[in-house]
């Protein structure tokens, strides 16, 4: 019997943003009994927050790393030491906490207000829009982040990883290699990328609205990672399985993994794909955390840069998959599209990313990739081929979190061609100007090899479009047009 403190406990934990397991909304999962007891990240109880407390006194400059290192975002002292006085107040009197979480004694943020005429073409009484809410955001909810992810900043206070899965099995006849329809003419083949989805707030939903809106002229959808706050099947459940629900019986949803996911480790993510497979067999053919999705034009080729280590891509058997098919898609003069949530590189950077360096011999050397897709930087940007990156790249990890406004100006190891640096909400309303906006890419594959890459936001509004394609049908897959949409 759960004691009434633990009770009021979890009261304050599901107040704050915790996510608990539910039944599977998707069906029967193929995966095996042992695999499918999945583990997962738990919340900070009072004797770990005693812990957490006792290593920021002793070892500060290691813990406010983790904690950056979590939240992508600059936390300072300060505030991390205020967020831990105010978490052990709320777990040593849960009912208090609550009482403030219902009848706050002042509402700093209560003259955040929507004009009455902000309106847009896919805006619904069913998703409403709270501009007050800072769910998610690096500081406003340090709290949560610190409850909800602090447990990983503990010494030794690790989730025993989900059996990884590689394409040799025996288990995996498909090596992980899945059709890809080839584009026709008059009949691109569509599909839409997004990252950092996973937080079931209202710019994730109306990017989700947009996608099934498509219906099924969007063949083809991709997750690069992302799901918050610890990758928990909670937050599985209720942020990734349930939007995105209606798309499977018409479009190919594929999940990449991510720093996010393994904090659970991994275990309820492998279960997402099993869950998927088994409600929508015919359309959901993913079952490992990286793959090669090919026509006789185009690869898509989905890594995994979180498993064995964040951001990175070292191991030898998937180099040397990787290598494989990279090779054949170059044979055959097929355009070659990398995906991944890890970032080769980053706006305002001046060097590459260690994750870069582990490619190099494939994407740079070797020049075999066309077009990189990621996650994990948290805006959307296009950027052009430069010195040593023979590669178009595209930034699109603003799908769900909350983001700072990025500032143009900075520079980039890669010629930069748009950036998206609006705020979430038009200046003229005056809300939330220090918001960036939120967004997803689309992609359109034509026939004869040349792509048009979009960048669209959470409103729906085209923010840039770019058609990429080859000189006379060979060469490199340069940027050949570029349009910059809506203000």
């Amino acid at each position: 019997m759960m004691r009434s403190m633990d009770r009021k406990r979890m009261e304050l934990y599901t107040a704050l943003g915790y996510r608990a397991p539910t039944a599977s909304r998707l069906g029967r999962s193929t995966v095996s009994q042992p695999e499918a007891e999945a583990q997962e990240l738990s919340p900070l109880e009072p004797e770990e927050l005693d812990a957490l407390r006792a290593r920021f006194l002793s070892e500060p400059d290691e813990v406010l790393h983790l904690a950056r290192a979590s939240l992508g975002s600059p936390i300072s002292e300060l505030d991390f030491a205020r967020v831990l006085q105010e978490a052990e107040q709320a777990l040593r009197d849960p009912e208090a906490a609550l009482q403030a979480l219902r009848h706050p004694p002042f509402q700093a943020k209560a003259s955040v207000r929507l004009p009455p005429d902000f309106r847009f073409p896919l805006m619904t009484d069913e998703i409403p829009i709270d501009p007050s809410r800072t769910k998610f955001e690096p500081v406003a909810d340090l709290r949560g982040w610190l409850l909800f992810t602090g447990k990983a900043w503990l010494r030794g206070a690790t989730v025993p990883k989900a059996p990884f899965r590689r394409h040799d099995s025996e288990r995996h006849p498909s090596r992980f290699r899945y059709p890809l329809r080839e584009p026709a003419p008059g009949k691109p083949v569509e599909l839409a990328l997004f990252s950092d989805f996973g937080t079931g707030e209202y710019p994730a939903r109306y990017l989700t609205r947009q996608l099934l809106m498509r219906g099924e002229r969007l063949e083809y959808a991709v997750h690069l990672g992302g799901v918050y706050y610890a990758g928990r099947q909670g937050e599985f459940d209720a942020h990734v399985a349930e939007p995105l629900e209606s798309l499977l019986p018409v479009t190919t949803l594929l999940t990449l993994n991510a720093s996010a996911e393994m904090r659970s480790g991994g275990s309820p993510y492998f279960r997402y794909l099993d869950e998927r497979r088994g409600a929508a067999r015919t359309r959901q053919v993913q079952e490992g955390s990286y793959f090669c999705v090919a026509s006789e034009r185009f690869q898509l080729i989905g890594l995994d840069t979180a498993y064995f280590e964040p951001g990175r891509h070292r191991d030898a058997e998937l180099l040397g998959w990787l290598d494989t098919v990279l090779a054949e898609g170059r044979q055959r003069g097929a355009v070659n599209i990398l995906l991944s949530h890890g970032a080769p590189y980053r706006y305002g950077a001046k060097t590459t990313s260690p994750l870069l360096e582990d490619l190099k011999s494939l994407v740079v050397d070797s020049s075999r990739v066309d077009l990189w897709c990621w996650g994990s930087t948290p805006y959307g940007a296009l950027f052009d081929r430069g010195s040593g990156l023979p590669f178009v790249g595209a930034s699109l990890g603003h799908g769900g979190l909350p983001i700072p406004r990025v500032e143009p100006g900075h520079t980039a190891p890669a010629p930069l061609r748009f950036l998206e640096s609006n705020p979430r909400f038009p200046e003229w309303t005056g809300v939330r100007p220090e918001l960036g906006n939120n967004g997803y890419g689309s992609l359109l594959l034509h026939e004869d090899g040349a792509v048009d890459l979009r960048f669209l936001d959470w409103m729906g509004n085209l923010r840039c479009k770019a058609r990429l394609a080859r000189e006379e049908g060979h060469g490199p897959l340069l940027i050949q047009h570029l349009e910059l949409g809506d203000a």
